[in-house]
């Protein structure tokens, strides 16, 4: 008795894989290099993001500061003084209403490197405070 084994047309046998041809060679060193570049872009993005978070709370930080200040009645001087202690660059603007202060307090913002051509972003907080007597 013979034992004859039909391999089908097109079928691989099993072993040693053929030597690849050499087009495909460093195509996957490409494609990996292309995925850590927009994965650096992607977490450039998202740091970028919380630092604007970060600038944010720092900036509503000093509008309530500086609202505090001249709710205490101190000279403007001292209002902007307490605002830019906090955020350096801030725009101040301090109104008042009905016996209310009101502090607002601007900043722009700009990305690094290649995300300016986002543009620039401006941050915004306002604070508002009744003005206490002085007895």
């Amino acid at each position: 008795m013979q034992l004859t084994l039909v391999v089908p047309a097109g079928a691989r046998r099993p072993g040693p894989r053929p030597p690849q041809e050499p087009a495909d060679r460093g195509a996957v060193t490409v494609e990996a290099a292309f995925g850590i570049l927009a994965l650096l872009v992607v977490v450039t993005a998202l740091a970028w993001c919380l630092s604007l978070l970060v600038a944010q709370l720092a900036v509503g930080e000093a509008a309530r500061a500086a609202a505090r200040v001249a709710a205490r009645g101190d000279d403007l001087a001292a209002v902007r003084d307490e605002a830019h202690r906090l955020v350096g660059d801030a725009v101040v603007v301090v109104r008042t209403d009905s016996g209310h202060v009101v502090v607002d307090v601007s900043r722009e913002v700009t990305p690094p490197g290649a995300l300016a051509r986002w543009g620039a972003v401006e941050l915004h907080a306002d604070a508002t405070a009744l003005v206490e007597e002085v007895p």
